[in-house]
């Protein structure tokens, strides 16, 4: 990436762009455009179907203004994907001061006790900074939880997290950035801040195992490319029950102040100091030991 792809000095940019990539996503891209074109409008909502063929992304069912960008369906290719989010995110800001790029099943959410929106958030970051968001896995615990109504905010459905290192992605940028294949990494250290990403994989079964069956499907680069999407029903029905057995835990805060949150937050920092050569560059497999009850202030955020 080059400089010279931002705006020069004093050039007016809108304030926020948001971006994400999707194949066949019925179930996940109506609740990613319910959640992110308020934050911004539809005009700076940005959505690259990477072939779609199930109807989700027809004009019909998207809001007005909403930019499409329709690209060839080939086999999945992570690092091919992060390669050309990379390049497109780094030209959108010549245009916007800030871009933030999530996979269609990600939820950003700035901490409401700081700030109002996220456009609010990007504009309290230094101009070149990169955010990297608290990853939060949300967990269906089917033993006493309904499957999910996708018509109704989620967080109104799911009460309970488990900290995940790998969803501790640097998702807002205000610099072009490289990020490594998954969007997991940047060739620079975890910057960690009010903003939390909220993993919705894990949030319902039944459509966890319906969407399992289309990655398994699939055409993948490599053989071995994608495999933890790629596993058998029985393999990820015993690891969604193992995650949702864990212990629970209330009264978490989950804010600067709450010393488990920052506990773990200490540990993926601590791990990019051993790592600043490779190319994912903290600890992705640091997985919380209980599930946290999600803060009433994030109720209907999401």
């Amino acid at each position: 990436m080059t400089d010279g792809l931002v705006a020069r000095e004093g050039l007016a940019r809108a304030p926020l762009a948001i971006v994400t990539m999707v194949y066949n996503e019925g179930d996940f891209l109506p609740v990613w455009l319910r959640h992110y074109c308020p934050q911004v409008t539809p005009e700076r909502c940005h959505v690259i179907d990477h072939g779609s063929d199930d109807g989700s992304t027809a004009a019909h069912l998207l809001p007005p203004g909403l930019n499409l960008l329709r690209i060839p369906r080939s086999p999945q290719d992570d690092e091919r994907r992060a390669g050309f989010v990379s390049q497109y995110c780094a030209a959108l800001l010549s245009w916007y001061e800030s871009v933030i790029y999530v996979d269609v099943d990600e939820m950003l959410v700035a901490d409401p006790l700081h700030h109002v929106s996220l456009a609010s958030f990007a504009a309290s970051l230094q101009p070149t900074a990169v955010a990297t968001a608290i990853g939060l896995d949300v967990v269906h615990r089917p033993a006493d939880e309904a499957a999910l109504d996708w018509t109704r905010p989620i967080s109104l459905q799911r009460q309970w997290l488990r900290f995940s290192s790998s969803m501790c992605k640097p998702a807002l940028i205000r610099r072009p950035i490289r990020w490594a294949p998954g969007f997991h990494n940047i060739e620079a250290e975890p910057e960690f801040s009010s903003l939390y990403l909220f993993h919705l994989r894990y949030a319902d079964m039944q459509s966890g195992l319906q969407r399992l069956a289309r990655t398994r499907a699939q055409a993948w680069s490599r053989p071995e490319a994608g495999s933890h999407q790629r596993v058998d029903d029985a393999d990820w029905t015993r690891m969604l029950h193992g995650i949702a057995g864990l212990p629970r835990r209330t009264g978490r805060t989950l804010d600067a102040d709450d010393p488990e949150l920052q506990g773990w937050l200490g540990r993926v920092q601590d791990s990019a100091t051993a790592r600043q050569k490779e190319l994912f560059r903290i600890d992705l497999h640091l997985s919380g030991d209980a599930l946290w009850r999600l803060p009433q202030r994030f109720a209907g955020s999401f």
